[in-house]
């Protein structure tokens, strides 16, 4: 899994048919700090995010298609949440402090 903020979607009329009613969406991989690390992506949205959102990124070789009940779909990346924050060793790396 990792961190990354969606930069967009992409529109595809002529796609593999495990992609049809599906939502596709550019990630560009982040470090716990919000900063870019590594190179964008396409992934399966699974929960309704949008552009500019921070999002947890499963990446697993079947696991979109396990979670889609979709056998040897062509499925790698699948945004699995919405980040609201991230601690690290009791400091906020992002999102909103925790009230001590």
């Amino acid at each position: 899994m990792y961190l990354g903020r969606v930069l967009g979607n992409v529109v595809s009329t002529d796609k593999y048919e495990s992609y049809n009613d599906r939502k596709l969406l550019v990630v560009q991989k982040l470090d716990l700090y919000r900063n870019p690390s590594g190179v964008s992506t396409i992934a399966i949205d699974y929960v309704g995010a949008g552009e500019g959102d921070v999002v947890l990124v499963g990446a697993a070789p079947g696991l979109a298609s396990t979670v889609f009940n979709i056998p040897k779909a062509p499925m790698r990346e699948l945004v699995m949440g919405i980040v609201d924050r991230v601690d690290v060793q009791d400091q906020k790396a992002y999102g909103i402090s925790v009230p001590e």
